[in-house]
């Protein structure tokens, strides 16, 4: 039988104890969801520095400081670690873009810069993140390019609601907010992809910059559209000949 070089024979447990043993105050289910965590930590590493198809699940716990029997307890391959840390990867994203967002003046544009750095910053602070979420995410299985698909929708929705509460007229051109979305994200992940690939050789700025005019040169025509639209609502309506 062939196996996989992703694979190895998870190891007998050297100490198997009881089920819900406490050990140093903690009990079995927190210290599986510690290796779980730690796993996922080590996966960003190995992904981040190999790629996906150049590594093992000898890698992962080479770097986790884990045996492969615990491996197996969280993951059945390394294509669900790959998930995971995939995951993990976006919904920091999303929550540090969030943060971000709230501390923001309530302006289209900067919130829109304010968004950006974020995720600018987020990539550049670790390539690791870089290659998981927007190289390799795309080169793993058909599952994975859902998942993919899944997160640009969410960031996709999340530009269309802010479109949408600052600019409720604009569907009334024949505009769609989520239409918009994708396309100013599948802009900004384009941008970004070809940054990390130069490995970030071109200052956070300029970067920031060029990205940045695509979403003003979309928020300048939402402000034209909506303003001929609310214009006629504005003026007053003349009284009818007696």
């Amino acid at each position: 039988m062939t196996v996989s070089k992703n694979r190895v024979n998870p190891e007998p447990p050297s100490n198997p104890g009881s089920p819900g043993r406490r050990y140093g105050g903690v009990d079995s289910d927190e210290r599986q969801r510690q290796r779980h965590q730690r796993l996922i930590e080590a996966g960003l590493a190995v992904f981040g520095e190999h790629g996906y198809h150049q590594s093992t699940v000898r890698d992962v716990c080479k770097q986790a400081q884990l045996t492969s029997r615990y491996f197996y307890e969280s993951f059945d391959s390394m294509e669900a670690l790959f998930r995971a840390v995939y995951q993990d990867t976006n919904r920091r994203l999303m929550q540090a873009t969030i943060m971000s967002l709230a501390a923001c003046q309530p302006d289209p544009e900067k919130l829109a810069e304010a968004a950006l750095r974020t995720f600018l910053e987020f990539i550049r602070e670790d390539p690791h993140r870089a290659r998981v979420a927007l190289i390799d995410a795309l080169n793993v299985g058909e599952t994975m390019n859902v998942l993919a698909d899944k997160a640009s929708q969410d960031f996709a929705h999340l530009i269309a609601g802010f479109m949408r509460q600052m600019f409720p007229h604009l569907e009334e051109a024949g505009l769609d907010f989520q239409i918009l979305g994708n396309g100013l994200v599948g802009a900004n992940t384009r941008i970004a992809t070809q940054w990390v690939a130069e490995r970030c050789k071109t200052p956070l700025e300029d970067v920031l910059r060029n990205v940045l005019m695509l979403f003003k040169a979309s928020i300048a025509y939402a402000r034209e559209q909506e303003a001929a639209l609310v214009q006629p609502l504005k003026q007053p309506r003349r009284a009818s000949a007696a």
